[in-house]
Order: structure tokens, then sequence, then C-alpha cells
């Protein structure tokens, strides 16, 4: 028998907002193995710099005494911090900054549409839900990213921290989509892949939150989470 019924935490809910890039889009890992491969002659697995990201973002959502610190000025730091989790030194790392602005230019570096994201999005849809994106980015482009995974015409709202100058987890930005969306927090689900960027500060903005953590990296969460975004949906028990 199949339930009819969405994720607990959307009960009632009027809007369902999303984090953007680890949660609706990916890196292109394949992408990012062959630039480690032509500067440092590593080839790296999609898997394990999958794996190596969600562990470097846990150093920063939680961070430990004692434990690692990432650096996280300049651009596409949390890259040059992934290759450095997996090994790379730190000449190869500030090499393959470079190295991605340029195949970043070309085509946005997150254009990996996560598999269950469409169909999630139109779930949604179809049941009357409002649909929005924040994102934090380094150059304003996330619609570029979303257009690249073939999401961008999906959403209600779109707010892209560095188009309107405020980021996660500053609540303004989570005040303002609600803004435009029309609707109050507590109407609002946010769903996220960062602990402390997108869960706890859209607690903090009076949104209820769900966590996508697929490696299980966070098993305190005060929060629900999900391995899949897929999970929001009804499944067949």
């Amino acid at each position: 028998m199949a339930s009819t019924s969405l994720h607990p935490a959307l009960e009632g809910a009027r809007a369902c907002v999303f984090d953007a890039g680890g949660t609706l889009i990916h890196p292109d890992w394949e992408r990012l193995a062959q630039l480690a491969e032509e500067a440092a002659g590593r080839r790296l697995g999609a898997e394990e710099m999958r794996r190596a990201f969600g562990e470097m973002l846990k150093c920063v959502n939680e961070p430990t005494p004692g434990g690692r610190v990432i650096d996280q000025s300049g651009r596409h730091w949390t890259f040059r911090a992934m290759y450095g989790g997996l090994g790379l030194d730190e000449a190869a790392c500030e090499s393959l900054v470079g190295r991605i602005d340029a195949a970043h230019e070309e085509r946005h570096i997150w254009c990996g549409c996560d598999p269950d994201a469409p169909r999630v999005i139109d779930e949604l849809k179809g049941r009357g839900l409002l649909v929005a994106v924040i994102s934090n980015t380094e150059d304003g482009r996330v619609q570029e990213a979303l257009a690249a995974a073939g999401l961008a015409e999906r959403f209600d709202v779109v707010v892209d921290s560095h188009l309107v100058g405020v980021s996660k987890p500053d609540p303004a930005i989570f005040r303002h989509a609600l803004g435009l969306l029309g609707v109050e927090p507590h109407e609002a689900v946010f769903v996220g892949d960062s602990y402390a960027h997108d869960a706890l500060a859209a607690r903090a903005a009076g949104l209820a939150a769900v966590l996508l953590d697929p490696l299980d990296l966070h098993p305190g969460a005060v929060c629900p989470r999900i391995h899949r975004l897929g999970d929001l949906l009804p499944r067949e028990v």
C-alpha cells in the first residue's frame, strides 16, 4: 500500500525552501577529478570526493577542539579544502583554484542535478506548495547553475546571496525570501545539506528545517534528517 503523505516536517507547510549547492545541484565531479589529475597526478573518484567534501563541511559546521581548521577565504575555498583533505599539497590546491576558475567560466562547476530534485519539486508544487531557493554564492550565478542542471524554471523565488548582499546564516536572507513568497516563517520548511548554515540558521529564523545528510555525518542533529531528497515524498509502506 502506498503512503500519500509527504514527510512529516512538511505537514501544514505553505512553502518549501531549498539550499542549492549540495542539495538540489552537485559539483561536476568528473571535471574536478580531471583537474586534480592534471595538477597533481592523482585520479580521484566521485565518491571519495563527495565524502571528503561532506567531512570538510562538517569541520566548518561543527568545529572541535584540536580538529581540522578550514580556511574559508578566497574563491572556491570549499574545493581547495576538499582537495587538501584528500592529501593534495598546498601548491597543488592553489593551482587547482585557478584551474577551477577557468573551468567554471566555461561552464558552471555546480551543474549536476540531484536525481531526485525534479520529481520532488514537481510533486511539492503539484500539492500546492510554493517552492524556492536560497543560495550562498561567490559570484551571483545560482540561476546559471540551476539552468545548467535543468531546474531554473521550476521555482517561485530564487534568492542569491551575492545579489541581495546578505548570506546564510544571517536570518535576514530567510526573511527576504519569505517576504517574496508572502509566507510567515512558521509556514515554511527549509531543506539543505549544511547543518549550521541551513538547518540551524533556518530554525533560528523561525522556519522548520530538514537536514539532507546522505553520509550520516550528523546523528546528533536537532532537526529531522533525510538521506536523499526523495525521502520528502510519499513512499511505499
